[in-house]
């Protein structure tokens, strides 16, 4: 049996919108990181982490679409791994499951980009349904990301467009005047 820091997939990075989404699961306890793995392990390849650091080094090693993590940890907290995941990539949904809940602790997981604060023990429910706003958000996230990118480049391209169909714009109508003129004159000796 894997030793619970080391991921249940593939340590190579994934492509985006390839297979699975996937969800990083960090407790430093073992009995919720295995119970979030059967509960999420037929929607999502589920990477388990028992620390912050390990998480951390998963996170740049793989795509992950949702973390769902632990607010006290031995180490780095719950709090300074949601810090450090939207640094590497700002569109990471994160749920935050506390045992301990304080306002102050709520007020900056919310403040840092989490988007649920739940309490242990954890509604399944609940956090199904949670998974699956968070992985709405995320896929509405990286769809509008690529919207933007496409339309800066459809406006680049009417701009380098406009460019051309000015000089070609100028260069017909030289030629269209270079052509009517002995038109014109050939025109004038027909009548004649």
């Amino acid at each position: 049996m894997p030793s619970p820091s080391v991921p249940d997939t593939a340590s190579s990075a994934k492509a985006p919108g390839i297979g699975k989404p996937v969800l990083l699961v960090v407790d430093d306890e073992e009995g919720p990181r295995t119970s979030l793995k059967v509960v999420f392990k037929n929607d999502y390849e589920v990477l388990l982490a028992s620390n912050g650091a390990d998480a951390i080094k998963m996170a740049r090693a793989n795509r992950v679409d949702i973390a769902i993590l632990d607010i006290l940890m031995h180490g780095m907290s719950g709090v300074d791994v949601l810090r450090e995941l939207k640094q590497i990539d700002e569109d990471i949904e994160v749920i935050m499951l506390t045992a301990y809940e304080t306002l102050e602790t709520a007020r900056q997981a919310l403040r840092l980009g989490a988007r649920e604060y739940l309490n242990k023990p954890f509604d399944i429910a609940a956090l199904r349904t949670a998974a699956t706003n968070a992985l709405a958000k995320r896929r509405a996230s990286r769809e509008l990301k690529t919207a933007h990118v496409r339309l800066k480049e459809l406006q680049e391209e009417i701009g380098k467009s406009e460019g051309a169909i000015a000089r070609a714009g100028d260069t017909a109508g030289n030629i269209l005047h270079d052509l009517n003129s002995p038109l014109t004159v050939i025109n004038g000796f027909i009548e004649l």
